[in-house]
């Protein structure tokens, strides 16, 4: 059930920062409705009317905080501002108890809020075989279909190849317009679905064997 609340900025952290890019840690009044881990599409009357994207890390009665990438030309959010915000409308899945994540360092904090929902996260280590990792915790023929992919198209379609019969979740990382499906830039292209499906309203996660990676990967925002 998508959520929309007119809410307001109390505060502001910066999670970090690279040259002009910045990641954020702001709070919000309200959003009880909200869960964490859970995707939300914020706009603000002093920004374009492009909404941007932000997980939702903790909720209380009270007050809500999200986190999110700002880019260079980005207006943050500022304490005060008046915010709308607003969740996917139907998601296919979610990943709770007894889901295994996995993910990359630099795509965690989007990640990390749903293991207040008992999901395990695993984030791949330069060095590590991922693969093999996998293997250990699923098997060559277990059920995939708890396990749920964070990770670049590329690295998808490494897994796709290494094995053949799965068939888990993965993550549509897509910017997104308007975030209620009518612009179609946050659109998956599904190959049982010529039309595709958007990620705002369906998404973010899709079975892998839906997904055509090769047009995910030219689609796709990057994991950071």
């Amino acid at each position: 059930m998508r959520f929309l609340c007119e809410t307001k900025v109390l505060a502001v952290e910066e999670m970090r920062r690279e040259s002009e890019r910045r990641w954020l840690r702001f709070t919000v009044s309200g959003l009880a409705e909200a869960s964490p881990g859970q995707t939300a599409l914020f706009s603000e009357s002093r920004h374009s009317p492009r909404c941007r994207i932000a997980t939702v890390e903790t909720v209380s009665e009270e007050r809500t905080v999200l986190v999110a990438k700002c880019e260079a030309d980005d207006l943050a959010p500022a304490p005060g501002a008046a915010l709308t915000v607003w969740s996917i409308e139907t998601p296919t899945v979610s990943a709770g108890a007894g889901a295994l994540v996995v993910t990359t360092s630099s795509f965690l904090y989007r990640i990390a809020p749903l293991q207040e929902h008992g999901a395990a996260i695993l984030v791949e280590t330069p060095g590590k075989d991922l693969w093999q990792e996998l293997r250990n915790r699923i098997g060559e023929d277990g059920d995939w279909s708890s396990v749920f992919l964070a990770l670049e198209p590329a690295r998808l379609e490494d897994f796709a190849a290494a094995f053949p019969e799965a068939n888990p979740y993965i993550f549509a990382n897509m910017d997104m317009s308007c975030g209620v499906g009518a612009c179609r830039s946050c659109h998956v292209n599904l190959r049982d679905d010529r039309e595709g499906e958007a990620s705002c309203r369906l998404g973010p996660w899709f079975a892998l064997r839906r997904v055509d990676l090769v047009r995910l990967r030219f689609a796709s925002a990057p994991f950071i």
